[in-house]
């Protein structure tokens, strides 16, 4: 190898290669309450709605990757639903939305995006696969959340914006249907997640916890070892807000693009529970429910 090229990190496997050969092994033997589970699952994920849903998946400013969670999100609801999803990637960091969905920025909110049609918006956008759209947004321009976010959103089932603060996404979720908080599994973003569900109380926002799902997300595997996550996800739970802990993956965190193939069996089904909450609470608003698989 020359000196001017770069060695490619080889992609990993959420899981170990025994674990691997051993779900292989067991699949055709899944107990029937996993299997009903499953199906439970996805007819929460079809629900029909009477108009596009909105949700934001921010980090409450704790440097979690809402990438990564927004990248798989899009995924399940694009393979689950029968209407288009939207990705917009306002999180101005690295890796971007992009790269986790292993596109190319195409367009951007900003650039003027014609909302006549979705064929017309469709060249502003870059196409993931089938069902699933991706665009990039300042996350400091307010101004493009009414411009240009809200005449496109109609044209999408569920329309995902993943941020970490500023003007774009401060204006979306003011007008979200449901938000997920993505916080890392620390004691410092435990106690930045208390002090701002507090602050929806206080501030008379109590309905918002009704439709907020906090993810506390492993991603530098025990980060920090004094904490408490499952102590720490009964506490938030007791606001209303739905709490899921999400497990360690390899896969996730090399930070490229992610393949649904090698996330691990853990990772695969935290995600579908964190996509079928934020879509109930989406629908349902502020009648939060509790559903099998909720924190412990």
């Amino acid at each position: 190898m020359s000196a001017t090229q770069t060695a490619v990190p080889r992609t990993v496997s959420g899981d170990g290669w025994p674990r691997r050969v051993g779900r292989a092994v067991l699949r055709p033997f899944r107990p029937v309450g996993e299997v009903a589970d499953a199906i439970e699952v996805g007819a929460r994920l079809q629900r029909s709605t009477a108009t596009g849903r909105r949700i934001v998946v921010d980090d409450l400013g704790t440097g979690a990757d809402t990438a990564v969670v927004t990248a798989l999100l899009g995924r399940v609801f694009a393979h689950y639903r029968h209407d288009r999803v939207l990705a917009v990637d306002a999180t101005g960091g690295l890796p971007s939305l992009c790269t986790r969905l292993g596109t190319v920025r195409e367009g951007g909110l900003g650039g003027g995006v014609d909302t006549t049609s979705f064929e017309s918006a469709r060249s502003s956008l870059g196409e993931v696969g089938e069902r699933l759209w991706t665009v990039p947004a300042d996350p400091g321009d307010a101004g493009v959340y009414v411009a240009g976010l809200l005449p496109l959103s109609r044209f999408f089932g569920v329309t995902l914006v993943a941020g970490s603060g500023g003007g774009f996404v401060d204006a979306v979720g003011a007008g979200a249907h449901a938000r997920v908080r993505v916080v890392r599994a620390t004691r410092d973003a435990a106690a930045r997640v208390g002090r701002e569900l507090d602050r929806f109380v206080r501030d008379g926002r109590a309905a918002e916890l009704g439709r907020t799902v906090v993810v506390v997300y492993d991603h530098e595997h025990r980060e920090d070892p004094g904490f408490d996550a499952a102590r720490t996800a009964r506490i938030v739970a007791e606001s209303g807000a739905e709490t899921v802990i999400w497990p360690h993956d390899r896969h996730l965190a090399q930070g490229a693009a992610v393949s649904p193939r090698r996330i691990s069996e853990a990772t695969h089904r935290t995600v579908l529970r964190v996509a079928a909450e934020a879509l109930n609470r989406a629908v349902d608003g502020d009648r939060p429910t509790v559903r099998q698989g909720s924190a412990p």
